[in-house]
């Protein structure tokens, strides 16, 4: 197998690590999984902005690589807990705690995949925006009861 990564730029990302590196080397590994020995897998990481919200900066790392690809009924399925393609070898949870955890830090995972012979492969974009997610905090009053 060939891999060919290219990083573009100096961008930034505020999350946990431990989740994101999660997220990656499950992507990495179902990619090496389903490519053949004289396949590639590509990795492109670059800055970037969030296709439903532009004004939304961030950056995108993409994962592809050339293998069988994954079928249209298979694909709307993907993300769902408990599906696997891998049969007894996969749980059918490591697709779905992935875009778990991109949507925890704001992010988003898009797929796109073929089947057809000569140009088969799967294509993930992962989106993360740069800084902090801004939450909303709550305002607590303590009250007493009067005795």
């Amino acid at each position: 197998m060939q891999v060919r990564k290219r990083i573009e730029g100096n961008v930034s990302v505020m999350g946990f690590p431990g989740e994101l590196r999660q997220v990656f080397l499950n992507l990495v590994s179902n990619a090496i999984e389903a490519t053949p020995d004289r396949g590639t897998l590509r990795i492109h990481i670059f800055p970037s902005r969030q296709w439903q919200k532009e004004e939304v900066q961030g950056v995108r790392v993409v994962i592809a690589d050339n293998g069988h690809g994954i079928s249209s009924e298979q694909r709307s399925k993907l993300f769902q807990p408990f599906f696997t393609t891998k049969g007894e070898e996969g749980t059918g949870l490591g697709l779905w705690v992935s875009q778990g955890i991109v949507r925890k830090h704001q992010g988003e995972i898009c797929l796109r995949s073929t089947t057809r012979f000569g140009r088969s492969g799967t294509c993930f974009s992962v989106f993360l925006p740069m800084g902090l997610p801004e939450t909303k905090q709550e305002e607590t009053t303590d009250t007493k009861k009067a005795s």
